[in-house]
């Protein structure tokens, strides 16, 4: 790998990318628009190079990312979530006006924009062209093969806009930045690309996008896609045919197999969506601009000087910008569920305001009396076992910690001498010192932010701090805000358990007795009876259900929940001794028309027979209630049912009712709230969904609305008989 220079890794490290304006306006619109799709976001944010970038770091960042690496936009976009994807389409609004009126030189991106969107979509179609197995990341590789350009720009802001300036195109600005820098965009994009953890090949293939034709015949198969896309979008239709004796066009020919006719086929429809989505978002763009970022006004020429009255309006700007920023923020934040869900919120934020990306939570651990990072996601393992007592001479972060301004290990007057304890720090989070700034909330102090900083990053956050304080004292109001939400509702929770024992008690105590004089009433009529009588074996299964009534009450006033009974039982059977308890009830009597379909001789199912009552007799009277005028009901049985290599027994019940409401079924098997449907607990399929889960087995549910509903459960069918 290219070695990049400790300097610019130092400012690189910040990822302050500049997204294109339009593409991040419409982003921020749909992020807020409920009816907006993971699709329809990732097709956005997949039109910038930087945005793509930032979501890409946050989801493969180690507070969030799963076992597999995150590669593709709508992966990313789901392991954020969408209070989270809100809460950083907040911050990347604040980052971009503060970067416009903070007086930074405001470049040009449109060209650049575009080279990135032209050779995206020309990466895709030559990857699909040449079967290449992965279309997506061919996309994704030529979307951000120039993301170098930004990280340098946004890190290295003033240096490398001059170099900028100095270049006419990306082979001049090459050779600048490797004689300038000791480095370049190519190396500086394939540096990020590792940082997300992902295969090799899309960072090679950023790494050697300007690698010569003779030099880019041995690389793999991913770089030589990107790289002929960057050749193909940075050439007009006209030199593509004209020029076929060209070194690089020739080469695209004898790599890929891909005839001139075609590229140039390929070439007009891509350069044809890229116009249309430029039209569409009223971008002024034309196949001329320069495809690196410059400067609309010359650099010499872009600062002008301020008079004392322009320097006061500038401060007032700045506070009432920086005020409404933090009441973005704050009502970002509130809108997350967990304490690690907010830690990891304000932890991403941090890094696209300040643009300093390591960075550590200690908190207050009142009954210790200490600093802890324990049991906070995305921390190193120094971190989970780190404890520092709260005494001000024993390390610097305490000092913090207990007062109410932000100190460094490079300042000259420091609150308490750096400790052995702030070197470890500073040692984890891989950086030569730390930044610890204080967080408070009505003169509560929660714990600090611990920010790995090099020498020159802190002096470049010196201007920033007193918004650093503030935005840490937001980040512990929202939470404080959560754990004193969190600390009432487990009041409630613990009143309500006790009122509740109380219930059940006195319920359990109340039906307990009336259940037990039925059951034996039961037995007298019994013996009175006949024995030929088929009434017997009903009044059986009557005896059946008021014992499993009896056990369900009982459960009441046990907390701790009781394994199910197992056993064996024939699905077919308890089908026939429910339908001869319920069928007149549920069905008959009201002009429903059962429909019975059970296949013979089917496998004994292990596990809880009252179980499976439960399940057909909620299913059931849900089905009755659906069809007050009558209709029909169907229920079917099949064995031999293969499903993801097991074999399964399959139960079917649908009916002729109405179907379920589109809302319903988004969450059918979670408890309604209760005053959704009158009349209705609302968790008779909640019930339903962790019984089969119980037996082992799977449910699935389909409705359409005027042609009814089905449901179709599988219970698993006994090895054993698999091997008769």
């Amino acid at each position: 790998m290219h070695q990049i220079p400790g300097a610019v890794l130092d400012a690189i490290e910040s990822i302050q990318l500049a997204s294109f304006p339009q593409v991040l306006l419409r982003f921020l619109n749909a992020v807020n628009d409920d009816q907006a799709s993971i699709a329809e976001l990732a097709t956005m944010a997949g039109q910038d190079p930087a945005l793509t970038a930032r979501i890409l770091t946050v989801a493969n960042s180690p507070a969030l990312r799963p076992a597999t690496e995150i590669k593709s936009l709508d992966k990313g976009l789901v392991v954020l979530g969408t209070r989270l994807m809100k809460t950083l389409a907040a911050c990347l609004a604040i980052q971009s006006v503060f970067a416009r009126t903070t007086g930074d030189p405001r470049y040009n991106l449109t060209g650049f924009w575009a080279h990135s969107l032209r050779t995206a979509e020309l990466a895709y179609s030559i990857a699909s062209h040449v079967d290449y197995p992965d279309a997506d990341e061919a996309y994704l590789a030529g979307l951000i093969h120039e993301i170098g350009q930004l990280l340098l720009l946004g890190g290295m802001s003033d240096r490398y806009g001059i170099l900028l300036d100095r270049s006419t195109d990306e082979a001049a600005l090459l050779n600048n930045e490797d004689s300038l820098l000791g480095t370049n965009h190519a190396a500086v994009g394939a540096w990020l690309v590792d940082q997300w953890q992902l295969s090799s090949f899309m960072a090679d293939a950023v790494l050697f996008h300007h690698k010569p034709a003779n030099e880019i015949v041995h690389a793999d198969f991913l770089s030589q896609i990107v790289w002929s896309a960057d050749i193909i979008g940075s050439n007009k239709t006209t030199d593509l045919l004209q020029n076929e004796s060209n070194t690089n066009i020739a080469a695209i020919k004898s790599i890929l197999g891909i005839k001139l006719s075609d590229a140039v086929a390929i070439q007009q429809v891509c350069f044809e969506r890229v116009d249309m989505l430029a039209a569409a978002l009223d971008i002024q763009e034309s196949f001329q601009a320069k495809t690196i970022p410059y400067l609309s006004t010359p650099f010499e020429y872009f600062r002008p000087k301020l008079n004392d009255n322009d320097v006061a309006y500038s401060r007032i700007e700045s506070l009432v910008r920086d005020m409404a920023m933090m009441q973005s923020l704050q009502l970002s934040l509130a809108e997350l569920c967990r304490e690690n869900e907010i830690v990891t919120a304000v932890r991403e934020s941090a890094r696209i305001l300040f643009g300093l990306g390591r960075i550590a939570f200690l908190f207050v651990q009142h009954d210790k009396k200490s600093l802890s990072g324990a049991n906070i996601g995305g921390q190193s393992d120094l971190f989970q076992h780190i404890e520092i007592g709260l005494d001000r001479v024993q390390s610097l972060a305490a000092a913090v910690a207990l007062g109410k301004q932000p100190s460094s290990t490079f300042d000259d007057e420091c609150p308490a001498t750096v400790s052995l304890v702030d070197v470890r720090i500073a040692r984890a989070l891989k950086c030569e010192g730390v930044l610890y700034v204080p967080m408070s909330v009505r003169g509560n102090n929660i714990g600090v932010m611990a920010y790995g900083v090099s020498a020159a990053q802190y002096a470049r956050m010196q201007p920033r701090l007193v918004w650093m304080g503030n935005f840490a004292n937001l980040a512990a109001d929202s939470i404080e805000t959560w754990r004193e939400l969190r600390r009432r509702e487990q009041e409630r929770e613990t009143a309500l358990t006790s009122r509740f024992e109380q219930q059940a008690r006195k319920v359990v105590h109340e039906t307990g007795n009336p259940l037990g004089i039925i059951k034996n009433y039961l037995k007298i009529v019994s013996k009175k009876l006949p024995d030929e009588l088929d009434v017997q074996q009903e009044l059986n299964i009557l005896g059946e259900e008021i014992d499993r009534v009896t056990q369900i009450v009982q459960s009441l006033g046990v907390l701790v929940e009781t394994p199910p009974s197992t056993g064996v039982f024939d699905v077919n059977v308890v089908i026939g001794e429910m339908l001869a308890l319920y069928g007149e009830s549920l069905f008959s009597s009201c002009g429903i028309t059962l429909i019975k379909s059970l296949e013979a001789n089917l496998s004994p199912v292990s596990g809880d027979r009252d179980g499976f009552k439960q399940i057909l007799f909620n299913i059931w009277k849900n089905g009755s209630e659906a069809m007050p005028a009558g209709g029909h009901f169907i229920i079917s049985t099949r064995g031999n049912i293969i499903h993801d290599t097991r074999h399964y027994i399959e139960i079917h019940l649908s009916d002729s009712g109405p179907g379920i409401p589109q809302d319903v079924m988004e969450r059918l098997f979670q408890p309604l709230p209760t005053n959704r449907r009158p009349g209705h607990s609302g968790v008779g399929l909640s019930i339903v969904a962790s019984l089969v889960e119980r037996l082992g087995g799977q449910i699935n549910c389909q409705s359409q609305a005027g042609k009814g509903t089905s449901f179709i459960i599988l219970l698993p069918q006994p090895k054993e008989r698999l091997k008769e």
